[in-house]
């Protein structure tokens, strides 16, 4: 009987913990108007004149919130920095700039985040920026390499603020 006990009680606790992590897991669900895609680069490397694109169409007709890019790329990587021109068009400008992204330290130890050799870096190139739908983005490197290896992928997130905010 004692057996029993301590097996409802391992049941107990494994659904708890369960209803735990789902209820945690639902806070993280994206906006209506948030937007998130990776591009994969060819393992062959980027070319210079090779941009880009992202479309989003939120689903608000004028949207306010921070726009990020992320970089994945591997440690063979020879750069500690990655220059790139970002192109944001939406129903009524465009706006291009030069992003310089640190990659890493002095040192050569990378930034960001990563798992076994690849390594993942982000940086928020936008605060409270404000959008007419549609909006499209483009992306290219800048670099003096007419082909640029080790990048892996290249995102471009947005995340609504909410008024409050």
């Amino acid at each position: 009987m004692k057996h029993k006990a301590s097996h409802n009680l391992f049941h107990s606790a494994l659904l708890f913990s369960l209803i735990v992590a789902l209820e945690c897991l639902s806070g993280c669900k994206m906006g209506h108007n948030d937007f998130s895609q990776f591009h994969d680069l060819s393992p062959d490397g980027w070319q210079f004149g090779d941009s880009l694109k992202y479309h989003f169409s939120p689903a608000d007709s004028v949207v306010c919130g921070d726009l990020t890019l992320s970089i994945r790329h591997s440690n063979d990587y020879i750069y500690s920095n990655l220059f790139l021109e970002v192109t944001v068009s939406d129903s009524l400008s465009t706006r291009r700039d030069t992003v310089a992204l640190t990659l890493a330290d002095d040192f050569g130890r990378w930034h960001g985040r990563g798992i076994g050799t690849d390594f993942q870096v982000s940086d928020t190139i936008a605060r409270n920026a404000s959008f007419r739908r549609p909006v499209d983005i483009a992306v290219r490197h800048v670099m003096r390499d007419d082909i640029l290896r080790h990048i892996e992928q290249v995102g471009i997130s947005f995340v609504e603020r909410s008024s409050d905010d």
